[in-house]
């Protein structure tokens, strides 16, 4: 593994990081806020010494990504495959495939099976919407007096679903993908086959192109046709007349006639 690729890891890394803490201890600033406002409704939930409390002892980790992204802007640290084109597996696996003149049966086998992953992905994720559907549509689930256990509510209800949903999406995903590279795979070794047995067939059936009888006379009575009339036309003064008629038209051009 290059430099490049395990310094973009580690920032990748302490950002993940930098932001699931920021998270929970903003989440964590509200919270003990809601609690302190309660007891004493004339304080405010966001105060400096609570945020700096929770903020504190995130702040080294925000000063070691910080250095990290100055240290890669002066290394000049990047992704090696940013600038190439990205490579999709489905448009490749078309491209091969319509040079198939005949697919083969594992090829439509693969072809079936990403059929039937897209719309499981598809069908699991629309289920995982439902409950989040029927809570939304359930106006008890948003009490105007109570926002926090509104949000609270939602939060509980979506998050899980969602994940569940999104993580359904990304496994099937990731199975259609290695069928594409499968089918690809397929496609190249028929294509192969395909090519070897028209080469095999050529050799062995098609005999070697030669030109019938019937155009070499063709071709010989069109020559002595083109060379009679050729003498033909300088027997009778007809070369003189088209070389003066040239003269002629070459000299008016030039402004000499």
């Amino acid at each position: 593994m290059s430099k490049s690729k395990i310094y973009l890891a580690l920032q990748v890394v302490v950002c993940i990081a930098l932001v699931v803490l920021l998270s929970v201890s903003a989440i964590g600033i509200y919270q003990e806020g809601i609690v302190r406002k309660a007891e004493h409704p004339m304080e405010s939930v966001y105060t400096p010494e609570n945020v700096a409390g929770k903020f504190a002892p995130i702040a080294p980790l925000f000063f070691a990504g910080l250095g990290l992204m100055i240290a890669g802007l002066v290394l000049g640290a990047k992704d090696e495959n940013a600038e190439k084109p990205v490579k999709d597996a489905e448009i490749s696996r078309d491209l091969i495939v319509s040079r198939v003149a005949q697919p083969s049966a594992e090829m439509t086998a693969e072809h079936n099976r990403q059929k039937k992953l897209k719309w499981l992905g598809g069908g699991l994720f629309s289920l995982c919407m439902v409950p989040i559907l029927v809570f939304l549509l359930n106006p008890a689930h948003f009490p105007e007096a109570d926002p926090e256990s509104m949000f609270y509510g939602l939060l509980r209800v979506f998050l899980p679903w969602a994940a569940v949903g999104l993580g359904a999406l990304a496994v099937t995903s990731v199975l259609r993908e290695k069928s594409v590279l499968r089918e690809t795979k397929a496609a190249q070794e028929q294509m192969k086959a395909e090519k070897a047995g028209k080469t095999a067939n050529a050799a062995a059936d098609v005999p070697a192109v030669s030109p019938s009888s019937k155009t070499r006379i063709a071709q010989v009575i069109l020559l002595i046709a083109a060379v009679a009339c050729i003498l033909a036309g300088i027997l009778n003064g007809s070369a003189m007349d088209v070389l003066y008629k040239a003269i002629t038209i070459c000299t008016e051009c030039v402004g000499l006639g």
